[in-house]
């Protein structure tokens, strides 16, 4: 009960840090996302792993799954990955909270989704007030960032219970 309570507690921070990125007017958000950019340029210039199969395909995974009809600068996949970044953590708050809360796996799953996806499409209305753009392509995107969190959560839940299992019959528990 007390690391539900504390899950919770997590997941209230997190919305409340979404909805005060979204919260910005439109220069500060530029701002915030461009240093991003210029901090991700630098660390770049060491360890150049722009030049990489793997970076220029998952690049171009991204360009494909997030920009369908135009060629995104390194800022626009920045501000993507954000949004895809934290609806993927709050994705695993959210699964994590309803699995040791109820310990139940498909309840997890629709709560680990869903609860991103609707503070996603209000995170998107917010921005109308703060004259920024509203996108149900960033929702898409948010839920996708949920759905893909979830299913890692659900896979380190899995894999622990397997080693578990596997440990306890070893041992003559099981």
């Amino acid at each position: 009960m007390k690391r539900s309570f504390l899950i919770l507690i997590l997941i209230l921070i997190w919305i409340g840090l979404v909805f005060y990125f979204s919260s910005q007017p439109p220069d500060v958000s530029g701002r915030q996302s461009g240093s991003v950019y210029k901090f991700l340029k630098k660390i770049d210039s060491v360890l150049d792993f722009t030049r990489t199969n793997w970076y220029k395909n998952l690049r171009s995974l991204l360009e494909k799954w997030w920009f369908p009809d135009k060629k995104p600068t390194g800022e626009d996949l920045v501000r993507k990955s954000a949004h895809f970044g934290l609806y993927f953590i709050m994705g695993i708050l959210s699964f994590t909270f309803s699995y040791t809360y109820l310990r139940k796996y498909v309840f997890s799953i629709l709560l680990g989704v869903s609860l991103p996806t609707l503070i996603a499409v209000l995170d998107e209305y917010n921005q109308v007030f703060h004259n920024r753009g509203s996108s149900l392509y960033d929702v898409f995107i948010d839920m996708n960032g949920a759905l893909f969190g979830v299913v890692i959560a659900l896979l380190i839940l899995v894999v622990g219970r397997l080693i578990t299992r596997t440990y306890n019959v070893h041992r003559g528990e099981g």
